[in-house]
Parts: C-alpha cells; sequence; structure tokens
C-alpha cells in the first residue's frame, strides 16, 4: 500500500527529507532535510569528491511556494576541506548555491520575475527581503552577461546615462550593427573608455572601422589614444543612413587635425563618428581639399 510522501517534490539526489510541519493556517511550511549517506560529500568549488569532513552546519533556504504556504528548508550540510581548491568549502546537495538563501529553483524564478517586474514589486510579490531579491539578480546577470563576447566588432557606439541627480553618469559602449551592449563603466572620462579598449587584443582594435558617439572630448581622446591611432586618416564630412539612424548629421574626424577645426556639414544633433580609412598620405591630402567635403558620399559599414 502506497503512502502519501512530498518527497518527489524534492528531486534530489543528495538530500534525505526527514520531516515536514505546516501551520494551522496552512501559511507556511517547514521542512527538515539532511545529507544523504549514499552519496560522497562532493565540494562545491571545483566538484571534486572529498574524504575529509572539517564540521557541521545549518541553513534555512527559502523554496517555492506549495499552494498558498510558503516553503522554508532546514538543511544540514557538511563543510569539506578540497584537496583541490587548498581550503574549507561547503558540500554540493544540489539544493541552494553557497551564498544565496534560497534554493536554486527558487533563485531561478526570482531571476525569470526581474525581466518583468521591479526588484521591490518581486520582494513584496514574494515576501522576500529586496536585498535578496537585488543580489539573485545581480548574481544571473552576472552569469549570463558577466564576459560578453568582443570579437567581430566592427562598428561601435558610444554614449553616457544618467544615473541620478548629481552629474553622476555610466559609460554605456555598445556593438553598433547588433545593439549588443558589451561595456558599462562608472563616470564619463577618458579614462574609463579607455579601460574598455585595454580589454580588446590589438586585432580586435584593429578591427574597428568606427566609433559613433557624441563631440564630448574625452571619449574623442580615448579613441584616439587607444583605439584608431595606428592607421591613416582623412578628414570628410558625409551623410550615412547606415551609421546614423535617427540622426541627421555624422562627421568622420581626422587624428592629424584638431577636432575643434571640424565644421558640421548638417545643422543638427552633435554626433561624432571616428573612422579609419585606408589610403595613402596623396590620396587623404586630395580629398580632404576637394571630394571631403560632399554630404552625399555614403560610408562602407
Amino acid at each position: 500500500m502506497s503512502v502519501a510522501t512530498i518527497a518527489p517534490y524534492f528531486p534530489f539526489r543528495r538530500i534525505k527529507i526527514i520531516n515536514q510541519t505546516v501551520l494551522a493556517d496552512a501559511s507556511e511550511s517547514r521542512i527538515l532535510a539532511q545529507p544523504s549517506k549514499r552519496h560522497r560529500p562532493v565540494c562545491h568549488g571545483c566538484g571534486q569528491k572529498a574524504c575529509t569532513v572539517h564540521s557541521w552546519a545549518e541553513r534555512t533556504v527559502r523554496d517555492l511556494n506549495m499552494a498558498s504556504a510558503r516553503v522554508w528548508i532546514r538543511c544540514r550540510y557538511r563543510k569539506l576541506f578540497c584537496p583541490r581548491c587548498q581550503g574549507v568549502r561547503i558540500e554540493n546537495l544540489e539544493l541552494f548555491h553557497s551564498y544565496l538563501r534560497v534554493t536554486d529553483r527558487m533563485a531561478r524564478y526570482v531571476y525569470q520575475l526581474c525581466h518583468m517586474m521591479t526588484v521591490s514589486e518581486v520582494a513584496r510579490h514574494l515576501g522576500l527581503n529586496w536585498k535578496t531579491v537585488k543580489d539573485i539578480d545581480k548574481h544571473y546577470l552576472e552569469r549570463d552577461y558577466g564576459q560578453p563576447d568582443l570579437n567581430g566588432l566592427r562598428i561601435l557606439a558610444v554614449d553616457e546615462i544618467s544615473m541620478r541627480k548629481g552629474h553622476r553618469y555610466l559609460t554605456v559602449v555598445l556593438d553598433y550593427l547588433s545593439g549588443r551592449v558589451i561595456f558599462v563603466g562608472k563616470d564619463r572620462k577618458a579614462e574609463t573608455l579607455m579601460q574598455f579598449f585595454n580589454q580588446l587584443s590589438d586585432e580586435q582594435r584593429d578591427a574597428i572601422e568606427a566609433v559613433v558617439m557624441d563631440m564630448w572630448d574625452p571619449f574623442i581622446k580615448a579613441v584616439k589614444k587607444k583605439c584608431l591611432t595606428p592607421k591613416l586618416y582623412s578628414i570628410c564630412f558625409t551623410w550615412s543612413p547606415i551609421l546614423t539612424a535617427s540622426s541627421t548629421r555624422s562627421e568622420t574626424v581626422s587624428i592629424a587635425k584638431p577636432v575643434k577645426m571640424i565644421k558640421p556639414s548638417i545643422k543638427a544633433a552633435n554626433i561624432c563618428c571616428l573612422k579609419t580609412v585606408r589610403t595613402s598620405k596623396t590620396e587623404a591630402n586630395a580629398s580632404s581639399s576637394s571630394s571631403c567635403w560632399s554630404s552625399t558620399r555614403p560610408l562602407t559599414p
């Protein structure tokens, strides 16, 4: 004869459900769990099996709701001395992360809600502290977007956004062709943008053909110093619907001439496009005196 059990709701191989208590109004459920003796403890850091148990500890973590009841799991676990990590690590029970106070499946649910709701709204909806929700969101954002792919960059878009009052800004760098954010740095100084270019290899910097941004001198200084200096340049003022989809003016600025000497060809919002032109010095001088002042020649992306 089968016995009613809640074990199928907790398909974790390395833990064993010992006891459960439910409040009279069914608003909260407390579950007691401990490591299963059928499995050797595994290091949470490297995944290697360990034989030396350093100590025992206990943690209460929040799990997904069961109907309208909030579920809390009080779990015992072992701290191990890992020979590979050369330190004391907690064992991996496939239940919770070592730095989060919720189960892994609860953390994934919180992260999915943060795509559609604010941190405060998610915290009120689930009855969690907003700092816990924020830490979970930051953890998964760092996992998914912490290491952007910097290969294949050809055209960059650089701009700043305001964080709050008091002229506090963030510098944002995007892949212009795909719209993907590839770098966010504090402040809007030249050193901030240089931090991004320092992450690129020489081959990746050489592959950059143009940088679209506003006429902010620190950004232009950083691009000149770190990105577009190894090549020849010419001055031209051109209209390009590819590089300025929502703007009415773009400028290809020469590294040889000061930026103050550049005149706009069409009056509109200030947008500067630093672009490399692989030409000889003779052709560059000829183009700067004649054809570079055309406003109809398109740029090749």
